[in-house]
């Protein structure tokens, strides 16, 4: 089959996210929001390009991306994307775009490249072992049916944070009320609660313009499920969900305590809050993902009735 390799140009954000789509459906993307994290990502000063594969008549049936991660940021570290539309998947256009990206990560002077894989994918794992790709850390996405989900079990939680002066306030709550330096104090928050997550790499500080314009900035953020616990004035958890353009379905993003007060029920809560904001806004499904080493988190999402895909492997190559 007659193939060509190239940067993406402008018109072909839409179909590159469908093509990625189309191939990891668990993992949705729209054209505008492949697009914003390219452009983030140059923005911030990092590195980071989106190739395409175009079939014989110039469709674009794959994609490949690289780019760098903020929040475990190493200047010759990347993390990549790789995906070919089922339909034209077992010809050649899974190699032409590893060819070519692997060319662009040696002419950025990588030192090495993660990409992730579900273990029950027909190709991927294979394709990537063959390519010298060594799988290491294991991620669970869960998600839970929102309409089947029952708050009251939890409500004596709830009742006893709350006599202990423990508040759940809504990210729009708190822009209503006008908080101080609301802006930092999140950003501060996420910093404080965000260091001891498990990854496959260390975790670096996370600037706050990044944390201003992906994640305060994200179009897709709903305020009203972007929460935060407070204690006498202190800030001692987090959680927030996001609706992608691709999927009516929620994701979580960060879900995190304070050390301090960690094993109290506070993360149970902060997520029971969550998924009644998710049903308020008539949403199918919350995703989230944690890594396999997470035991705590793991746990209370399994409580809360999230049902665990097939794992996720970060495969890291060394270039």
């Amino acid at each position: 089959m007659s193939l060509t390799v190239r940067p993406i140009e402008e018109g072909e954000w839409d179909a590159a996210a469908r093509a990625y789509t189309a191939a990891l459906p668990h993992d949705p993307i729209s054209g505008p929001e492949l697009r914003k994290r390219q452009l983030e990502q140059l923005d911030w000063g990092y590195r980071a390009g989106v190739l395409v594969a175009l079939g014989p008549q110039g469709e674009v049936i794959g994609s490949a991306s690289y780019f760098q991660n903020p929040g475990a940021y190493h200047p010759a570290r990347f993390t990549l994307e790789l995906a070919v539309d089922p339909a034209w998947q077992g010809q050649g256009a899974g190699s032409a775009l590893w060819q070519a990206l692997e060319a662009q990560l040696r002419q950025e002077g990588a030192e090495s490249a993660r990409v992730l894989a579900r273990e029950d994918h027909p190709v991927a794992p294979g394709f990537l072992e063959r390519r010298g790709f060594v799988g290491d850390k294991r991620y669970f996405t869960s998600a839970l049916e929102v309409a089947g989900f029952d708050g009251a079990p939890y409500q004596a939680l709830l009742d006893r944070l709350n006599a202990r002066g423990v508040q759940l306030r809504s990210l729009a709550e708190l822009r209503q009320a006008g908080v101080p330096e609301l802006n930092p104090r999140l950003h501060q928050l996420m910093s404080d609660v965000r260091a001891d997550v498990p990854r496959a790499e260390p975790a670096t500080p996370l600037s706050f313009q990044v944390f201003e314009e992906a994640v305060l900035g994200d179009p897709g953020l709903l305020p009203e499920a972007y929460l935060v616990a407070e204690h006498d004035g202190q800030w001692i958890g987090q959680t927030v969900l996001f609706r992608s353009e691709a999927s009516g379905d929620l994701l979580t993003g960060l879900t995190g305590v304070t050390r301090g007060w960690r094993g109290q029920g506070v993360a149970t809560a902060l997520k029971v809050r969550a998924i009644r904001a998710a049903q308020d806004l008539g949403a199918p499904l919350i995703r989230t993902d944690n890594a396999s080493d997470n035991a705590p988190m793991l746990a209370i999402n399994d409580r809360l009735g999230f049902v665990r895909d097939p794992a996720s492997v970060s495969h890291m190559l060394r270039l």
